[in-house]
């Protein structure tokens, strides 16, 4: 991790209250792995308002232009900011951070990925690193509405199989991911999981996994406000249950964002 300062390529809408912003960042580019974050100053070098930095999932990489990318969705002050900057503009970050996913040189493996929202946010640089090691990857995404179709485009690219489903029936089939889990989960119990959206998502695939006695290969990126993004101030603690049926409390930000879904404990 480096404190650093990378300068903006691209700032772009890309659906409504969603951008996605790219940086040219030689560093991030040969130390990030999947799965990790960037912690931004979101705001004016010489102003503290917003005080704390914003945490966002690397979304991308992109080794031969050196840039990585990040998706955020318009929400409070600090967005905003995110979303006045233009290219040629300079922003402040921390990264690249977190405990992330390293992907295994060996290849022919199965990957089932599984998202909600934004949280399909670290999946598409995960999905795209196991595809280059020519891994066979599924991914099942969830949302509420049609305001994702751009990454279904992204996906696409990829040529990966995938399932899309949203509420409202708008974009790919009706309905919610997890019941599509629920329905198919003898189809994936030879596939490494992972997954990443809202909490009550992840507490239901924790459920359904248990379940079906699918305890060791599913994983969770998990996604909390933080403060520090370094583990210093354990302001995204978690509760976890170790094999001793002990609780420990541990930091989504340095012991994560990555973590076994059988030892988080959802409250």
């Amino acid at each position: 991790m480096k404190a650093l300062k990378g300068e903006i390529i691209s700032n772009d809408k890309i659906s409504e209250n969603i951008y996605k912003m790219t940086v040219f960042s030689p560093y991030m580019v040969k130390h990030c792995i999947p799965g990790q974050f960037v912690n931004i100053k979101c705001s004016e070098s010489t102003v503290y308002d917003p005080l704390l930095r914003r945490p966002f999932s690397i979304y991308d990489v992109e080794e031969g232009f050196k840039v990585f990318s990040i998706l955020y969705l318009i929400k409070g002050k600090g967005t905003k900011y995110l979303k006045s900057l233009e290219p040629g503009d300079v922003i402040d970050f921390l990264g690249p951070l977190g405990n992330g996913i390293k992907v295994d040189d060996k290849s022919d493996k199965k990957y089932l990925l599984i998202g909600g929202g934004m949280g399909v946010a670290p999946l598409f640089y995960l999905a795209k690193s196991l595809i280059l090691k020519k891994n066979n990857v599924f991914l099942a995404a969830g949302f509420k509405d049609n305001k994702f179709i751009f990454f279904e485009k992204a996906i696409q690219l990829l040529k990966i199989n995938y399932q899309f489903f949203s509420e409202d029936g708008s974009h790919g089939a009706k309905g919610i991911v997890t019941d599509f889990l629920n329905n198919h989960i003898d189809e994936y119990r030879d596939y490494t999981i992972y997954s990443c959206g809202p909490s009550e998502m992840l507490k239901s695939l924790k459920e359904i996994f248990l379940r079906n006695n699918i305890k060791n290969k599913a994983y969770a990126l998990f996604e909390e406000i933080m403060a520090c993004g370094i583990g210093v101030c354990k302001g995204c603690v978690i509760k976890t249950i170790d094999k001793d049926n002990k609780y420990i409390y541990k930091t989504v930000c340095k012991d994560g964002p990555l973590f076994e879904l059988k030892e988080v404990v959802f409250e």
